[in-house]
């Protein structure tokens, strides 16, 4: 456990980084018994009482559940840690007993007390966002969506709104500039045509004393025409601004819908991001069986770039699909048997060896298993729902509809019917390019 530890008066210890994991933290034990794995057993039966008694001070109850959580006794562990809150601690006790509490959470997979906990642990008693972040015992809840939510809320953190105004300036850079710049000028213009048409009214009343006409007319003409131009870059640059911004949304949106990896295992897309292109097929069972027999030739090279498929289910079946089974029944011929990888016992296993191999090393939590070749939602209601609202942004009412989307969420090509699956492999360099680190990203 990464353990987070008190004051320096509780003998502070760091441990150097192994294998980019950072090792665990503890406190002094000089106060209470080491509890040996060897032991472990004996002391998940006998060492809970007997620290829950012992402790009647904030660091004693966060040593001896340390001490706990060391042995595997996960319950007894929170239940200190909860303990040395009400303990009246100091201000580093507190914060270690609500961090550590959040990781005895996320070990007993109870993630939203563990958001809790963090939110406690960072925003009331000051812990650094950062060391939430690169623990791993807080790996699992990093994966989570609770955990994506909850950035919005810990100090330090960004929320949605930010993020999205964060990447729409940086997929356009001087585009905040020019409005301002712009702006600001036809704000000016806009003053100037203010002020000359009063001239303007005073020359064509006449009178001893009023403008010429002539140059008024002029000077009324070139403040008309300025404020036009500078007001249409303008509103180009704010219409911009607002459609890749809805984008943007749309894009997180799509990384918060959840993937099944088994096992009671489910994460966000935006955790493939970084190690996998997901190209998501929508339409019927048996376009979707098409769509992925298409691919079948292809696969390895889909693999080496890091192509997974991401099947959405919207009907059952569809109307030429039942012609061709009509058509193989009265001709005599079998029903064509479904393609493999979606709802068939053949989905992977002659392809699982060469999978495992054209896919790139672990990246936090993601193994090459998890990078499969086919991703299973974990509710069709919510990708439906957001594939309704890309169909309607896109101006697609085909039935199937197929997304492509790039290792950093962005999505980079979205059209009707069958992905084109010979051009992905034209346009889509493979993950170890030097193209993927330069190009991947900027869409189309």
């Amino acid at each position: 456990m990464a353990a987070l530890t008190l004051s320096p008066t509780l003998a502070r210890r760091p441990r150097p980084f192994v294998a980019l994991q950072r090792r665990p933290l503890y406190p002094s034990r000089a106060s209470g018994p080491q509890c040996a794995s060897r032991s472990r057993l004996s002391c998940r039966a006998t060492s809970s009482p007997q620290q829950n008694v012992a402790a009647s001070t904030a660091k004693q109850a966060v040593e001896l559940g340390l001490e706990a959580f060391e042995a595997g006794d996960t319950d007894a562990a929170l239940t200190l840690f909860q303990k040395a809150l009400s303990l009246q601690p100091d201000a580093d006790e507190a914060r270690a007993a609500a961090y550590n509490s959040a990781c005895a959470h996320t070990r007993l997979r109870q993630w939203e007390p563990a958001v809790e906990a963090i939110k406690l642990a960072v925003n009331t008693h000051g812990l650094k966002l950062s060391v939430a972040l690169n623990d791993a015992d807080l790996e699992p809840l990093r994966e989570r969506r609770e955990w994506l939510a909850a950035l919005a809320e810990l100090r330090g953190g960004i929320n949605e709104q930010q993020l999205v105004q964060l990447r729409s300036e940086a997929k356009a850079p001087f585009r905040l500039t020019r409005i301002i710049f712009v702006g600001g000028l036809a704000v000016g213009a806009a003053l100037g045509l203010f002020i000359i048409t009063a001239r303007l009214l005073a020359a064509v009343q006449g009178g001893e004393g009023a403008p010429d006409l002539q140059e008024t007319l002029q000077n009324f003409g070139i403040n008309a025409a300025a404020l036009a131009v500078l007001s249409f870059f303008v509103l180009r640059d704010v219409s911009s601004q607002n459609k890749d911004q809805q984008v943007i949304t749309r894009e997180e949106a799509l990384g918060k819908l959840q993937i099944s990896l088994g096992s009671d295992r489910v994460i966000p897309l935006a955790a493939f991001r970084g190690t996998t292109r997901p190209v998501i097929i929508a339409g019927s069972r048996g376009q979707i069986s098409r769509a992925l027999a298409a691919a079948e030739p292809c696969r390895e090279a889909l693999r080496e770039r890091g192509i997974s498929v991401v099947p959405i289910q919207l009907s059952a079946e569809d109307v030429s699909e039942k012609l061709r089974q009509l058509k193989a029944e009265f001709g005599g011929a079998a029903a064509a048997p479904a393609s493999k990888g979606f709802g068939g016992a053949a989905s992977g296993s002659s392809k699982a060896a060469p999978e495992a191999a054209a896919v790139p090393a672990a990246a936090s939590g993601l193994t090459s298993k998890d990078r499969r070749w086919q991703l299973k939602p974990h509710n069709d209601a919510e990708w439906q729902q957001w594939l309704l609202e890309q169909k309607q942004a896109s101006g697609i009412n085909a039935d199937t509809i197929y997304v492509q989307v790039q290792l950093d969420g962005t999505v980079r090509a979205s059209g009707a019917g069958m992905p084109p699956w010979t051009q992905f492999l034209d346009d889509i360099p493979e993950l170890g390019d030097i193209r993927t680190k330069v190009t991947d990203g900027i869409g189309r």
